[in-house]
């Protein structure tokens, strides 16, 4: 099995996240991806997480690890290494394997926004794709309640296409439009337009709006299209703005 080589280099939204899909990371395989995470502390199930900035924390900002399943010919779940084709402002694979920008791609958010000290919670969580497992646990988790004792919002960076802000996770109100339209005003003034979508999948953040209902629970749109497949591909271009207005703009939204 490959080992993947931490970049030790500038932290740029492109390499990073090139280097974090080189090797695909089913659950049993998110440790590949560890060490890219810094100052990282951890939870009895595995999740890992970041706290930046002094005093109370507002928003808890969240991705998953682990990418979607692949399996053997005995039926074994396996990690593959990508074969990367780089088109300029998209990436994809060669078609023999997924890419695993679900959710590399927000895994590069976040790692970019803890690298400029955006203050907030980050939880890296595990087998999300297994049933939101890794985060169905921390919202249960007494360790995790005292974590998010002051958390109002969880954010989670792991939807498809360029223009999302979910409101809706299988067709539960997770979000009020209230404050969706406050965190559309904020990327807006960051130079990124996105629309109210209440059509989201379940991501992590549902974990945390079963647990705590006063939650205003979200899902911003990462950039990747058709997850799930070897036609899963990138949107570099656009990540690459995600990562500008989420590091340029003024953390706690309100």
């Amino acid at each position: 099995m490959k080992t993947i080589t931490r970049n030790t280099g500038e932290n740029r939204v492109k390499d990073i996240f090139k280097t974090l899909v080189s090797q695909t990371t089913p659950n049993g395989f998110e440790y590949l991806v560890y060490d890219f995470i810094p100052q990282a502390l951890q939870d009895s199930y595995g999740n890992r997480y970041v706290i930046i900035g002094e005093g109370p924390q507002q928003h808890l900002f969240t991705c998953h690890l682990d990418t979607y399943p692949e399996y053997d010919i005995e039926g074994n779940v396996r990690s593959h290494i990508v074969n990367i084709i780089d088109e300029g402002d998209i990436i994809r694979t060669d078609g023999t394997s997924i890419l695993g920008a679900d959710d590399k791609a927000g895994m590069t958010i976040m790692l970019s926004m803890i690298h400029a000290g955006v203050p907030g919670i980050y939880g890296f969580f595990l087998a999300e794709e297994r049933g939101l497992n890794g985060s169905a646990f921390a919202a249960k988790d007494k360790q995790w309640r005292d974590i998010m004792r002051d958390v109002k919002a969880v954010i989670s960076f792991d939807r498809k296409g360029t223009s999302s802000i979910i409101t809706h996770q299988r067709k539960i109100r997770t979000c009020s439009d209230e404050f969706a339209r406050t965190l559309q005003s904020a990327f807006a003034g960051a130079g990124l337009h996105l629309e109210l979508d209440p059509e989201g999948f379940a991501t992590d953040s549902l974990s945390f709006f079963k647990e705590y209902q006063s939650l205003e629970c979200t899902n911003i749109s990462v950039g990747f299209w058709d997850q799930h497949t070897c036609c899963e591909y990138q949107d570099i271009a656009y990540l690459e703005q995600l990562s500008r207005a989420t590091i340029s703009m003024k953390w706690p939204i309100p």
